[in-house]
């Protein structure tokens, strides 16, 4: 199946190559019955006029129709065009020197606008059909004559295979663009959908940190006696968070009661400056609400104020929620990257929506936080349409080498060969041919290296007129604008290669100035082998089809930014869908892992189910508590990730009165997540459920290909686990103490 490009190139390639034919043949049919003569002008004005009209009734016809209708109009169409060539005896005069006629012309247009209309089995029947007909009409007009000239035969099946040959050289740059559009979106998606990945996974662990491990911490280190309201109350709030990220509701939200809930939270009490309403994403609404409600969290415990000010002001651009305290203030400077409250709950937390968080605070001054968050994604740039309108244009200007070598190969050198007694001289003749040759081969060069012409553009053309002027001038006057003449319009193509990346205006202007420069030199000369008529028939036969390509550039130029616009569009949608299964299934994954650890602890504690008291129940909190630390300092990056989890377990447990002695041994390679989650997992249970007042020691051996953790601790003996991802570990307990070691040994 054709992809979106191609697609799209087809549906415009079609409606262009029919009001090309449909203009074309219209003017050439109305300046031939007004220049030239008819045998019957009553009947040639009957002709053109049904011609003409049934030429815009097939282009609305074939255009519109189904494709039962398409199968068949074109058959249609070639009868219409054989029955318009047998009429030549009517509705044109022969002439000698060998002019075109307005029915040549036709038959011109029509073949080689007929590949994007049909496939080639049918062009070449039509192509053949209509020559048939045209060498039958032109007989009984002009028997013997130039009209039944036999060269015109093969000519026109010449054009109808270049004009196949150009079709098909676009239709396969829109196949590249295809392919290099679609292995970039399927690049970008992929990064798209790992961004999106790792921002959510970066939310759900600040989400834990402001919530469940926070309250379990709480729990953990003993400050809560026995059940409160509040314990219960916050613990339903965190049961709620973790819903909500597990959730994450898509479309927009109200900012507004978003952040009033989040500055609920903490015993402060808060002034605001906001609109009534403010729609936003979901996720940045989100992202902004916990990131106020970490905010005046800070404010509740380390402030020194139960006041604070919430100010939110917005902007076509972005959204900025200020929250300001009068309170003691700090030194930004001096907070480690460590703390998770100011890195990951504001500063990274903003990142990941594309706004930032800025802290400014003085020690005796207070602290003003702003939160920003970006209202207009901007584009990411024109890179499709750069992919596909450079892929176009390859194909194009691949198509015009090929053509104008083949009219220089197989026509023009043949005409100037036998042509001789025409010419005053044949070299510059000679000459001509072989300059214009190169011109077209420097510029397949500069296609194949996938090079512009640059600085070369205005030199060669300076070239092709100089050797055009050149031609001309060796010409004896009663052959100009003749056969003979084969530079006065086939130059012309070196013009088109040369122009056909600039503006329309620009290459018209340039193509006619080589058609004037030669019609002048004409002139000058006083003769010409062609009348009036016949001439601006042959000329414009040739120069309608070099316009065409100027038009059919322009066309592929506006065709690349329509197409890059749609799939683009198109490329959101299923990045978008993407985005959200994976999403969807982390999530899901994520909630069922803390159902069975986290989520009983806090349906417990809001449920007054769980007493905080009981000591069995502490050890479960900070155990947990310490999971979760862990698995925030896992999500941290640094370079050796193993020392940084267990200091993060470490931290916990000195909060709760146990002094840890920690030595690290030895280098080691960087170990994966799940080789880490093993080794540090019984260090966790041990610091966790280690009493307070007590002393551990724990030890980190590496040697290479080997990294053994140990931990001794009075503590409870953990649950038997299986050894995995070349882990071992080992549990000996003596005198109310325990002695635990996970041992990775490393391939050999």
């Amino acid at each position: 199946m054709p992809g979106a490009v191609e697609q799209r190139l087809l549906r415009n390639g079609l409606r262009y190559a029919l009001g090309l034919r449909t203009v074309v043949i219209g003017l050439s049919s109305t300046v031939y019955l007004v220049l030239g003569t008819a045998p019957d002008r009553v009947i040639a004005v009957a002709v053109v006029l049904t011609l003409n009209a049934w030429s815009i009734g097939y282009a609305v016809a074939l255009v519109r129709g189904s494709r039962r209708t398409r199968r068949w109009l074109p058959l249609a169409d070639v009868a219409v065009v054989c029955g318009a060539c047998l009429t030549q005896t009517w509705t044109v005069v022969s002439d000698p020197s060998g002019g075109s006629t307005w029915i040549l012309v036709v038959v011109n247009l029509v073949v080689v606008t007929y590949p994007w209309q049909v496939d080639w089995p049918q062009l070449a029947g039509a192509t053949a059909a209509i020559v048939t007909a045209y060498f039958v009409g032109a007989t009984l007009a002009d028997p013997g004559g130039w009209l039944a000239d036999p060269a015109i035969g093969p000519w026109t099946a010449a054009q109808a295979a270049l004009s196949w040959g150009l079709y098909r050289f676009v239709r396969r740059g829109a196949r590249a663009a295809d392919r290099a559009v679609d292995g970039a979106a399927q690049l970008r998606r992929a990064a798209a959908i790992a961004a999106a990945r790792r921002r959510d996974e970066r939310e759900y662990l600040a989400a834990l940190h402001d919530t469940a491990a926070a309250t379990l911490l709480m729990v953990g280190s003993g400050v809560l006696a026995h059940n409160t309201p509040w314990l219960a109350a916050q613990a339903r709030r965190d049961l709620r968070e973790l819903q909500r990220s597990a959730d994450a509701a898509q479309g927009e939200t109200d900012l507004v009661p978003l952040l009033r809930d989040a500055a609920g939270t903490a015993a402060v009490h808060v002034t605001w400056h906001t609109p009534d309403r403010l729609p936003l994403p979901a996720a940045d609404a989100v992202a902004l609400g916990r990131g106020v409600r970490e905010a005046v969290t800070n404010v509740a415990r380390h402030a020194g104020t139960d006041r604070v000010d919430i100010r939110v002001d917005h902007d076509p651009d972005q959204v900025t929620v200020s929250i300001i305290d009068r309170g003691v203030g700090f030194d930004p400077a001096r907070v480690g990257p460590d703390r998770y409250g100011v890195t990951r709950s504001l500063v990274e937390r903003m990142t990941r929506i594309g706004g930032q968080a800025r802290i400014d605070s003085r020690p005796g001054h207070g602290t003003t936080v702003t939160l920003t968050c970006p209202r207009v994604v901007t584009d990411s740039g024109g890179t499709d349409r750069d992919v596909i309108a450079a892929s176009f244009q390859r194909g194009l200007r691949w198509a015009v080498v090929v053509l104008s070598l083949a009219i220089l190969l197989l026509l023009d050198l043949a005409r100037l060969l036998t042509s001789r007694e025409a010419y005053v001289s044949l070299w510059p003749q000679l000459l001509t041919w072989a300059g214009l040759t190169a011109v077209t081969l420097a510029v397949g060069v500069a296609t194949w290296r996938d090079r512009p012409l640059g600085r070369w553009r205005l030199p060669l053309l300076a070239l092709v007129f100089g050797l055009s002027a050149l031609a001309t001038s060796s010409v004896r006057p009663e052959y100009l604008l003749g056969p003979a003449h084969w530079s006065e319009g086939d130059a012309g193509w070196q013009v088109v290669l040369l122009m056909m990346d600039t503006r329309i205006a620009a290459f018209a202007a340039v193509l006619a100035a080589q058609y004037l420069m030669t019609f002048g030199q004409a002139a000058l000369a006083c003769e010409a082998a062609l009348s009036i008529a016949g001439a601006v028939s042959a000329t414009w036969a040739v120069l309608a089809f070099q316009l065409a390509i100027a038009m059919i550039a322009t066309v592929l130029r506006a065709m690349a930014g329509s197409s890059a616009k749609a799939l683009a569009a198109a490329e959101r949608v299923r990045t978008a869908e993407a985005v959200a299964r994976h999403l969807h299934t982390d999530r899901a994954d994520r909630m069922s892992a803390l159902a069975t650890t986290t989520v009983p602890l806090l349906d417990g504690l809001a449920r007054d189910e769980l007493d905080p008291g009981d000591e069995a129940v502490r050890r479960s909190c900070a155990a947990e508590a310490a999971r979760m630390r862990r698995l925030i300092a896992e999500d941290t990056g640094t370079a050796d990730s193993l020392a940084h989890e267990l200091r993060a377990c470490i931290e916990l447990a000195e909060r709760n009165g146990v002094t840890v002695s920690f030595a690290d041994r030895g280098t080691r390679p960087e170990l994966p997540p799940p080789v880490r989650r093993r080794l540090v997992e019984p260090a966790i249970a041990a610091l966790a459920t280690a009493r307070g007042g007590t002393a551990a020691r724990l030890t980190v051996a590496s040697t290479g290909r080997s990294v053994t953790v140990s931990v001794v601790a009075a503590c409870q003996p953990p649950p038997p686990t299986p050894d995995g991802d070349g882990v071992h570990r080992s549990t000996t307990v003596t005198g109310g103490r325990c002695w635990i070691q996970a041992t990775w040994q490393g391939e050999q």
